[in-house]
């Protein structure tokens, strides 16, 4: 028995000896592994068992736009202040970056086509959806005329506004510091008027002449167009001088062209030769475009004085075409867009004109009969149309002396009446046709798109400035 019980207890006392040995087995290579000492953690974590929360999805984003109608030009839209969007057409818009959900936005206008008023319907709120609601409707302005300079009575004063006097105002031309220079006919006279229309004389006696020189020195006869250069320099057409010349801010004097005699030979200088020359445009390198009246072309001069024959026959007539193989009758005014092409005042032919660069000849609007029709390119008419001018957005506004009328022509051709009553001269401010004039010619545009006009037999300088329709 006590064998036995010897036998069990050894039996038990070599199972818990190799249970130890064992567990301090499996302890030595869990710590092998990293299971055990400080600082090396448990084979299985506890926090690695549990399911982490994943993190909430981001809110959905939603785009903004809606619809434009009655565009006629470029519209430049913004979402919040900064996100931007030209828009060149009716139709949908949508811009480019999205709002988040619940996100704020703002659709307002930051730049509208020269003589539209835009507006924006359901422009701002928080995107809960998609956002496809703004709108924004365009519509022409309305021309507001007011007199700007001049008491309405010959004379040749000088003064702010109504007590200055004018004597036949004819070409008008704009400076970059919104300077008006007035070709003063039957004055002889470049008068200059400053945007609080205060009138002075640049230059001339007063007397008919030609002689270079400075302010009073020098003299004209007969000025009709003018045109400001980047450098603030004039340069006059002297219709019955038969000269092209130059003012400087300073009132200096001097010939560009011409001989004096009647004639139309290209050359450089006194060497070429004019036959009234009456309109006058000058692009950004320094070239002057003239609409050489009665010899019926439109001429260049280059920087250096060098004249060439752009376009026109020499014979009077309403052909289109390139160069020579076109014609005109009388071209009278001449005007640049910023593509460089040149519009030209067709006065006997009662046309609109279209120079490209190279010199290739089109109509833009008019049928060539004597009307005062609105319409698109050949279904309107004009009467002696007289000075143009183009303004940023491709617009070409018409003084049409015959009728008594300021037109506008967008660049596809299409022809309304601005302001004016047709066939009856008048002096009368107000708006559209509620305002009157008698035989406009001279008109230039500044920069945001205010017209100015020489209404030429009222002897005086007016001002259109467009306002919404409501």
């Amino acid at each position: 028995m006590k064998q036995d019980s010897s036998g069990r207890a050894g039996a038990i006392g070599f199972a818990r000896k190799g249970c130890i040995a064992a567990f301090t087995g499996l302890v030595a290579l869990l710590a092998s592994c990293g299971g055990g000492g400080s600082g090396g953690g448990s084979v299985f974590p506890i926090g690695q068992l549990q399911q982490q929360t994943p993190p909430p999805p981001p809110p959905p984003n939603y785009k903004v736009g809606g619809t434009v109608t009655g565009l006629a030009g470029k519209l430049i839209l913004q979402n919040n202040a900064d996100n931007e969007l030209a828009v060149n057409e009716d139709g949908s818009f949508t811009f480019a970056s999205p709002v988040a959900e619940g996100a704020d936005y703002a659709v307002t206008i930051r730049a509208q086509p020269l003589w539209q008023f835009c507006s924006v319907s359901n422009g701002s709120g928080k995107a809960t959806s998609e956002v496809i609601s703004v709108t924004v409707a365009c519509s022409a302005a309305l021309a507001k005329v007011t007199t700007f300079a001049g008491s309405g009575q010959p004379g040749s004063g000088n003064g702010t506004g109504a007590a200055a006097s004018f004597d036949l105002p004819f070409g008008l031309t704009i400076d970059a510091e919104n300077n008006l220079y007035v070709g003063d006919l039957r004055n002889n006279l470049i008068r200059k008027v400053t945007p609080a229309s205060d009138v002075s004389t640049l230059a001339g006696s007063g007397h008919s002449g030609s002689s270079n020189g400075t302010g009073t020195a020098a003299s004209f006869r007969g000025p009709y167009g003018v045109a400001a250069d980047v450098h603030g320099n004039l340069h006059v057409a002297d219709f019955e001088n038969n000269l092209i010349r130059k003012v400087t801010p300073a009132g200096v004097v001097s010939t560009t062209a011409g001989s004096g005699a009647r004639g139309s030979a290209d050359g450089t200088g006194a060497a070429a030769t004019f036959y009234k020359p009456a309109g006058a445009a000058v692009d950004g390198s320094g070239n002057i475009y003239v609409a050489d009246f009665e010899n019926h072309l439109i001429r260049k001069i280059t920087p250096t004085g060098e004249v060439t024959t752009l376009a026109g026959s020499g014979v009077a007539g309403s052909a289109d075409g390139t160069g020579t193989s076109a014609s005109f009758n009388a071209p009278l005014a001449v005007a640049l867009d910023l593509q460089g092409n040149i519009y030209v005042s067709d006065f006997r032919n009662n046309l609109i004109r279209k120079i490209t660069p190279t010199g290739v000849v089109t109509t833009l609007a008019g049928s060539g009969e004597m009307g005062a029709e609105d319409g698109t390119g050949s279904a309107a008419s004009f009467r002696y149309v007289g000075g143009l001018v183009v303004d940023g957005s491709g617009n070409v506004f018409v003084a049409d002396s015959g009728n008594h009328l300021i037109r506008k022509i967008t660049s596809t051709g299409v022809v309304t009446t601005l302001a004016g009553s047709r066939g009856e001269p008048g002096t009368d401010d107000g708006v559209g046709a509620a305002a009157s004039f008698a035989d406009p010619y001279g008109i230039a545009v500044d920069a945001a798109g205010h017209l100015y006009v020489a209404d030429t037999s009222n002897h005086l300088i007016r001002k259109i400035t467009p306002i919404p329709a409501n």
